[in-house]
C-alpha cells in the first residue's frame, strides 16, 4: 500500500485532460483513436509518478516537518530512499517502453515534461510566478499529447481554456499552502494580496474564454446556457479556497464535492449533446 501512496494515484486524475481533445472533435467512439489516447493516459500516469517520486526524495526532509506531508512514504521513513530509487528505475523503464509506441512528436513532449518537471522540482518551483505558470504549461502538455496522439486538431479555443483553469486551480493551491505553518519557500516571495489578485484574473479569463467559445465556435443556444454548470464549479471551488484547506489538493476538493461533481456531470451531458447529437 505505502508503494501505492508512493505513486500518488489520486492525482492521475489530472491525466483524463489527455481525452478532451478527442472528445471535442468529435471522434470519441473512434475505436483507433480512443485505444491510443487510453494508451497515452496510462503514459502521463507513469510518467507522473516517475515526477512524484523525484519530487518526495528531493523534498523528503522538508516534508518531515508538514504536518500532512510528513506522513507521505519517504518522509515517514516506511519506504527507503533506496527502494523509492529502484521503484522510480522500473517506471522509467516502463515509460520508455510505452513511449516505443508513439510519434516523435509525443516522445519530445513527454521528454519536455519529465526534465521540466525535475528541474521545477530542485530549483523552477522557488521562482515566484515561473512555479505557478510552469504547472499550468503541465496541464496543457497533457492536452498536446492527448490530440497529438489520436491526431486530432486542437483549438486554439481549448488551449487558452486550459491554461486559464490550470492558473486559477494553482493559484487557489497557493492561497490555501499560504494558510499552514510549514510551507514552501517560495511562498515567502508571496503575498495574500498578489494571490487574490491572480485569483481574478485567472476566474474572469476562464470564464471570459469559455463564453466566447460557446458564441463563436460552437455557436448553439445549449452551448451558451452551458455556461451555468462552469458558473457552478467554479464559484464553488472558490468558496472552498476561502472556507477551507480542501484545495491544497485541487485532484481531491474537485471530487469530493458534490456540486462541483455534479455541474462537471451536467457540463458534460450538455456538451455530448451538442457535439454528437
Amino acid at each position: 500500500m505505502e508503494y501505492l501512496r508512493l505513486l500518488r494515484p489520486y492525482s492521475w486524475i489530472k491525466n483524463f485532460l489527455v481525452f478532451i481533445p478527442l472528445f471535442f472533435a468529435k471522434q470519441f467512439f473512434s475505436d483507433g483513436k480512443i485505444k491510443i489516447v487510453l494508451l497515452s493516459f496510462i503514459l502521463f500516469c507513469l510518467a507522473a509518478s516517475c515526477v512524484y517520486i523525484i519530487n518526495d526524495l528531493a523534498d523528503a526532509q522538508q516534508d518531515r516537518l508538514h504536518p500532512k506531508k510528513q506522513h507521505r512514504p519517504i518522509a515517514s521513513g516506511n519506504i527507503s530512499p533506496l527502494h523509492a530509487k529502484v521503484l522510480l528505475l522500473a517506471l522509467a523503464i516502463a515509460t520508455s517502453i510505452v513511449l516505443s509506441y508513439f510519434p516523435l512528436t509525443v516522445i519530445l513532449l513527454i521528454g519536455a515534461y519529465l526534465v521540466l518537471n525535475v528541474l521545477y522540482s530542485f530549483y523552477l518551483k522557488h521562482v515566484a510566478m515561473l512555479d505557478i505558470v510552469l504547472i499550468a504549461g503541465f496541464y496543457l502538455l497533457r492536452i498536446l499529447v492527448g490530440g497529438l496522439a489520436a491526431q486530432v486538431p486542437i483549438s486554439n479555443w481549448l488551449i487558452l481554456c486550459t491554461i486559464f483553469l490550470a492558473l486559477f486551480l494553482i493559484t487557489g493551491k497557493r492561497k490555501s499552502e499560504m494558510t499552514q505553518g510549514v510551507k514552501r519557500a517560495v511562498l515567502d516571495l508571496y503575498s495574500q494580496e498578489i494571490l487574490n489578485a491572480i485569483l481574478i484574473a485567472s476566474v474572469t479569463l476562464v470564464i471570459i474564454s469559455y463564453s466566447l467559445y460557446t458564441v463563436l465556435v460552437l455557436g448553439d443556444t445549449l452551448a451558451v446556457y452551458s455556461i451555468f454548470f462552469v458558473l457552478l464549479a467554479i464559484l464553488r471551488y472558490v468558496l472552498l479556497i476561502y472556507s477551507t484547506d480542501k484545495v491544497e489538493y485541487p485532484e481531491k476538493a474537485l471530487f469530493t464535492d458534490w456540486w462541483i461533481v455534479f455541474a462537471a456531470i451536467a457540463w458534460l451531458g450538455c456538451m455530448y449533446a451538442i457535439l454528437y447529437r
